[in-house]
C-alpha cells in the first residue's frame, strides 16, 4: 500500500504544485436588447422576480416560492442582474394580472427595475404546469416567455432552463445553470469524497461514501457519466459511473497503476494516467479499460489529461522540459506541442467549450492563480486576483464561467469567476470540510 501511495504522489506533486416536461417559447414582443458588462464594478441591470400567480393547487405556495428562489440564485450567480428586494414590490402576484396589459409598468419602474419577470403556477394531480415571463419595464414589452410541464421535483430545474432563456434573451447566448458540478470534499469528515450538485448549490448527492481518498471526477458532455479516482479498494483506479442506471465500473490496466484521467465528451473513451517504474504516461482505453494506443512515451510525468469538445485534441501536463508545463496534441498521436512558458509549475488544463482556450493553474510566489491561453499558443491571462490559491479550473457550458476551487477564505470553497471581466461572482459551496476538484458539467439533456 505504500508503494502504491508513493506511486501516485508522483501525479499528484503535479496536480497540487433531466426535467421529464417541455419548454414552449412564446413569441417575443420586440427586438432582442443587449446588456453589456464593461469590466468589475460594472452596472448591474436591475431585476425584479415577483411570486407566481396561483392558478390553483399550489396554496402554501411552495412550488412558487422554489421557481423563484432558485431562478433568483441563478440570476444573482450570472453577474449581469442585480436583484431587486421583494420587500419592495409594490403589487400583490396572487391579485395582479402575469400577462402582458394584466399589470401596471409603472408599479416596476417606480422601484427602478429595468426587468421584471413574473407568471402562473398550477399544481394538482397531473403535475406541474408553469408559465414565467420576461418583461422590459422601459420599453413596457414582454421579451420571452416558456411553458413548463413537469413535477414538483421538477420546479428547481424549470427555474434553472428559465434563467439560461433569460441570458439569452438579454445577451444572445444561452446561460449556463442547467448543468451540474461535480467536486471533492472533506465536509463529512477527513475523507475525500465525490459530491455533485447543482450550481446554485442545490441537489447536493453524495456519489461515493468509503473511508479513503475519491479524486479527479469529471463528467462527459451529457452527464450521464462520471469518471473518478479512488483507493476505496487499496490500490488506486478509475471508475465509471453510469448515473441514470446508478452502477460503476473499475477500470485497471496491465501496463501498472492507473493513478487519473478524464472520460472523453461522448463518454466513449477515456484517457488514463499509467504509472510504472517511476514514469507515468497517457493511454487512450475504452470505457472497458482496454487498451486502444499509447499517448505519451516517456520517463518523466505525464498527467492531467483534458479532451476538447469535439474530441480531437489533448491537452495535459508534463514535465518533459524540466518543470510541469502544459502541451496539447491530436488525440489520434502525434508530436505533442508546449503551450505555457512563463511559470515553472503549470498543471491542470481544461479546454474552452469551443475549443480556442485552455484554462489551467500557475504557481508564483508559492500559490496558485487560474490563467487563460489560446490553444494554439500565446500570450496567457491571469483570470484570479491573486487572493488565496486557486486550483482546477472547469469551464461552464457556454465558455462565459469557470469554476476553481480557492483558499480566499478560511477553507477550500469552489468559486465563479466570469473570464471576460475576471470579476469573481460568489462562492459555489459552503459548510465544513474543504471542496476542490471541481468538475462543470454540459447542458443536461444534450
Amino acid at each position: 500500500m505504500k508503494r502504491v501511495i508513493q506511486a501516485c504522489a508522483i501525479a499528484c506533486a503535479i496536480v497540487l504544485a433531466s426535467v421529464p416536461g417541455r419548454a414552449v417559447a412564446q413569441p417575443a414582443g420586440g427586438g432582442p436588447i443587449t446588456i453589456t458588462i464593461a469590466g468589475p464594478g460594472s452596472q448591474l441591470s436591475a431585476i425584479a422576480v415577483s411570486g407566481l400567480k396561483d392558478l390553483g393547487g399550489d396554496d402554501d405556495h411552495r412550488v412558487g416560492s422554489t421557481f423563484v428562489g432558485t431562478l433568483r440564485r441563478d440570476l444573482e450567480l450570472s453577474g449581469y442582474f442585480r436583484i431587486i428586494d421583494p420587500h419592495a414590490y409594490i403589487e400583490d402576484p396572487q391579485s395582479s394580472g402575469f400577462e402582458l396589459g394584466q399589470f401596471n409598468f409603472a408599479d416596476w419602474r417606480s422601484i427602478n427595475a429595468d426587468f421584471v419577470v413574473k407568471g402562473s403556477v398550477s399544481a394538482g394531480g397531473a403535475g406541474v404546469k408553469l408559465t414565467a415571463f420576461l418583461y422590459d419595464v422601459a420599453q413596457q414589452r414582454r421579451m420571452m416567455g416558456k411553458n413548463y410541464n413537469g413535477d414538483a421535483g421538477d420546479v428547481a430545474r424549470m427555474a434553472r432552463r428559465f434563467a439560461d432563456a433569460i441570458l439569452e434573451a438579454a445577451t444572445g447566448q444561452r446561460g449556463p445553470f442547467d448543468s451540474r458540478l461535480a467536486l471533492v470534499s472533506t465536509r463529512g469528515g477527513r475523507f475525500k469524497e465525490i459530491y455533485t450538485q447543482s450550481i446554485d448549490g442545490q441537489d447536493l448527492f453524495k456519489l461515493t461514501g468509503n473511508p479513503t481518498i475519491n479524486l479527479f471526477p469529471s463528467f462527459d458532455r451529457t452527464a450521464n457519466h462520471l469518471l473518478y479516482l479512488s483507493y476505496k479498494s487499496m490500490a488506486p483506479a478509475l471508475y465509471l459511473v453510469d448515473l441514470k442506471a446508478q452502477s460503476e465500473v473499475k477500470i485497471t490496466s496491465p501496463r501498472g497503476r492507473v493513478i487519473g484521467g478524464t472520460i472523453s465528451p461522448d463518454g466513449e473513451r477515456i484517457v488514463a494516467a499509467i504509472e510504472r517504474d517511476g514514469a507515468t504516461n497517457l493511454y487512450l482505453i475504452t470505457r472497458e479499460g482496454e487498451e486502444i494506443r499509447p499517448l505519451t512515451d516517456t520517463n518523466g510525468i505525464n498527467v492531467s489529461p483534458a479532451i476538447s469538445l469535439d474530441g480531437a485534441t489533448l491537452a495535459f501536463t508534463s514535465d518533459r522540459s524540466g518543470s510541469p508545463q502544459i502541451y496539447v496534441m491530436s488525440v489520434a498521436g502525434g508530436a505533442p506541442k508546449r503551450l505555457t512558458y512563463s511559470g515553472d509549475y503549470n498543471t491542470t488544463p481544461a479546454f474552452s467549450p469551443k475549443g480556442d482556450k485552455l484554462a489551467y493553474q500557475s504557481r508564483n510566489n508559492g500559490r496558485f492563480d487560474i490563467w487563460t491561453i489560446p490553444a494554439g499558443g500565446g500570450e496567457p491571462v491571469q483570470v484570479t486576483d491573486g487572493n488565496g490559491s486557486n486550483e482546477y479550473p472547469s469551464w461552464s457550458p457556454d465558455g462565459r464561467y469557470l469554476a476553481f476551487s480557492s483558499t480566499r477564505g478560511y477553507n477550500s470553497r469552489i468559486y465563479i469567476v466570469m473570464v471576460g471581466n475576471r470579476k469573481i461572482i460568489s462562492a459555489l459551496t459552503e459548510g465544513n470540510g474543504n471542496d476542490s476538484c471541481p468538475a462543470w458539467s454540459g447542458w443536461l439533456g444534450e
